[in-house]
C-alpha cells in the first residue's frame, strides 16, 4: 500500500473522531458518587440535576440535558459560555471544517479525478492545514484543561474529570499529526517518482 493510502486512512479517522468530539455532550463529566448538580458538558450542550444559577432571580432549576443556545437556558449562557469557551467552540469547529475539506479535495486528488500534475500540490497542502488543525486541537486541549478547574466556570470542578469526548479530540489531534506527515512522505515520494 502506498503513503497516500495511509495518510487518507488518517484523515478520514481524525475526522471521525472529532465528529464525535463535536457532536457528544461528554467533554466533562462528573463523578458518579460525587452527588453533584453538574453532570456533564459538550461543546454545545450541558446536563444539570436540579441545578439553581445563583444570578437566576426567577428561581428555575435546571433538570435535564439543554442545548446551549436554547431559549430555556438563556439565563444560564453568559455563565456557561465565557470567551475562552466560544474560542474552543470555534477552535474545534475550524478545524474539523478544514479536516472536511481537505479530506474531499485529498480525495479527488487521490482516485485522480483532478489533473495528475495538482497531486503533489495538493498532498502538500492538505499536510499544511492538518498542520494547522493540530495547532488549533492542541491549543483547544490545553485551554479546555487548565479553565476546566476554574471555581467560577464549573461548580465543584475537583468532582469533575475530562471525560472521553475530549480523549476523540486529542486522537483525532494525533491522526492529523500523523496524517500530516503521510501527505508530505507521499507528496515527496510522487515527485521523486516524476524524476525518475
Amino acid at each position: 500500500m502506498e503513503k497516500g493510502t495511509y495518510a487518507m486512512f488518517c484523515l478520514c479517522f481524525a475526522i471521525f473522531c472529532m465528529v464525535i468530539a463535536f457532536a457528544s455532550p461528554y467533554w466533562i463529566e462528573s463523578f458518579e458518587k460525587a452527588d453533584n448538580k453538574f453532570v456533564k458538558l459538550g461543546l454545545w450542550e450541558f446536563c444539570f440535576n436540579d441545578y439553581t444559577f445563583y444570578k437566576d432571580y426567577n428561581g428555575k432549576r435546571y433538570l435535564g440535558c439543554w442545548y446551549i443556545f436554547s431559549t430555556e437556558a438563556r439565563p444560564l449562557w453568559e455563565w456557561i459560555s465565557p470567551p475562552w469557551f466560544i474560542s474552543c467552540q470555534v477552535m474545534v469547529s475550524v478545524s474539523l471544517l478544514f479536516q472536511v475539506v481537505t479530506c474531499l479535495i485529498a480525495t479527488l486528488a487521490y482516485w485522480r479525478c483532478l489533473p495528475s500534475y495538482l497531486k503533489e500540490m495538493i498532498y502538500i497542502g492538505t499536510a499544511a492545514v492538518l498542520a494547522l488543525c493540530v495547532l488549533l486541537i492542541l491549543i483547544t486541549l490545553i485551554v479546555f484543561g487548565v479553565r476546566k478547574e476554574d471555581r467560577g466556570w464549573m461548580p465543584r470542578p475537583d468532582q469533575n474529570y475530562l471525560s472521553w469526548s475530549y480523549g476523540m479530540c486529542c486522537i483525532s489531534g494525533w491522526f492529523c499529526m500523523f496524517g500530516a506527515c503521510l501527505f508530505l512522505k507521499a507528496a515527496k515520494d510522487d515527485i521523486t517518482k516524476d524524476y525518475r
